[in-house]
Formats: C-alpha cells, structure tokens, sequence
C-alpha cells in the first residue's frame, strides 16, 4: 500500500523539529494523530525509520533517507495540484522580496499586478536574499524579487529586469575626498545590498563603520547625522533621499557599479508562464 502524503507530512515535520509535540502543532492535528500517522507509514513500509524514548527521538538510518525521499514527493505533489487547478489568475500566489526593494518598487507592483489580475489573491514576505531563494527552492514561495549578483540554488530560473546603480551618498559638508578610517556605513551582515558595495569597490576593512544599520531608512539618516558616508541605491534616491533630505548629496558614479533587479522561480514551476507573466509587469512601472 502505497503511504499517504499527510503522514509523510507528520514525517517531515518529526524530523525538522525531532519533538512530536512541535511536529503535531506544525501540522495542526494532535501527537497521538501524528504518531499514530508515523505508525503507519513504518507498517506500510515495513520497517522503523524512528527510534523514540522518553527523552529524544532518533531517525534511523532508512528513516533520514525516507525524510529526503519524502520531501521530494510532497515537492512533487504540490506541483500535481497547482496543475489541476482552474487557472493560476484566479488562485493565489506567494511573493518574496527584499527589504531594501520593497519600499520603491511594490506599492505600484501590487497596484499592476491587481489591476491586471484582479481574482489573484496575493501574500508578501520580507526577508534577505538567501532566504528567499532557500524558500523559492522549497516551493514556500512563488515568486521572489531579488538583487543580483548572488549565489543561486540549482534548478531556479532567474532573470534580471533592469539595473539599479549605487550611488555614494554624503552630507554636504563632508570635506575629504577619499574615505576616512571607520566612515563607510553599511547594512549588517547578511543583507545582499551590503555585499553588492563590497563587491563594486576595493575597500579596506578599515574604512568600514562599526555601526551597522539595519535598514535603508536608518542608514540615510545615520549619512544625514553625518555619522558617516554610504552607497544607496538609485530607487531609494529618487524616492526618499532627494526630497526629504536636503543637505545630502548624491555623486555621479565613478565607475559602473550597480545591482541587477531580479526575479526568481522555480524552474520547475507549473506556473512559471505565468510567473514570468506577472513579474514582467515591474518592467513598466
């Protein structure tokens, strides 16, 4: 007999919190439904893929390779539906973008996308670049916006829109020409924008604030307290920088230097038409 996808949900969830009460919460049923669905699938299969006491749950060797085998089919499964339903327009879609776009580009994103498509039902998360596509690859989210370049997971399909050049922004009063030690002011570790300077200018480490700002709106006003200089994207220039802060200057690029706007699916996406469909709509905002 064949194993029924939600107990091999109960086994994928058992495995990522290794606790049968966290696992049972994760899939909205109780532990005695949760074991008992593991249960099964061990009868079914005919052997013990987890070893359990009063204080760990173990996978057995068999049981860590049905936990990958299993991830793959429910993949696979999700896949199955989205092809059965009706019309992708009509249904929902999860999109992801980065925190450092999201204020420029999605209110008029949103705004085409339900003037065009208004039967979609449409969710966002934030978060960085590297989680976005770790959630793109796992099917969490269909559609993520992202600045490139970054390392991409195998089997995504990725397509750069435009160009988004960085410009060094500081106060007007700032006197030298070349950075001072500790003047670079930066976005923490992990954020791609952060990378992207690092990778456009040969800086030392030197140069590099300790400060590290958490968002762009924080850093603009951090170069506005003259704290310290940074490199900002065009988009947040033109729709923040320029008009509400006066006393900032933009430089012209000294040398091309810039992020590539980006979309990202599953290449593998029942849907991507549609999806490439849908993200070529910020192509005219």
């Amino acid at each position: 007999m064949l194993p029924s996808i939600k107990n091999l949900e109960y086994l994928v969830a058992l495995h990522k919190h290794l606790h049968f009460s966290k696992a049972a919460e994760e899939c909205f049923v109780s532990q005695s439904t949760l074991s008992a669905g593991i249960n099964k699938l061990e009868q079914g299969l005919d052997v013990q893929l987890v070893e359990r006491n009063n204080k760990n749950v173990l996978f057995t060797p068999i049981g860590e390779k049905t936990v990958q085998q299993a991830k793959g089919v429910i993949l696979s499964t999700k896949d199955l539906v989205r092809l059965a339903q009706k019309s992708f327009f009509e249904s929902s879609i999860k999109i992801g973008v980065i925190p450092t776009i999201s204020p420029f580009l999605l209110p008029a994103f949103l705004a085409s996308i339900k003037a065009a498509y208004p039967n979609l039902d449409i969710s966002l998360i934030e978060d960085t670049n590297k989680n976005l596509l770790r959630m793109v690859d796992k099917m969490e989210l269909d559609l993520a916006l992202i600045a490139m370049p970054t390392n991409t997971p195998e089997g995504l399909y990725v397509n750069t829109l435009f160009e988004d050049p960085l410009h060094l922004v500081h106060h007007k009063d700032r006197k030298n020409k070349k950075f001072k030690d500790k003047e670079l002011l930066l976005l923490a570790e992990g954020n791609c924008l952060r990378d992207h300077v690092l990778l456009g200018h040969d800086l030392s480490k030197e140069k590099i604030s300790d400060i590290k700002c958490t968002s762009l709106s924080t850093l603009v006003a951090m170069i506005n307290m003259q704290v310290g200089v940074s490199f900002l994207p065009e988009m947040s220039i033109k729709q923040s920088v320029s008009s509400q802060y006066p006393d900032l200057v933009v430089e012209a690029q000294c040398k091309r230097v810039s992020r590539g706007i980006s979309v990202a699916c599953r290449n593998a996406h029942p849907n991507k038409k549609e999806i490439i469909q849908i993200s070529n709509l910020l192509k005219n905002n």
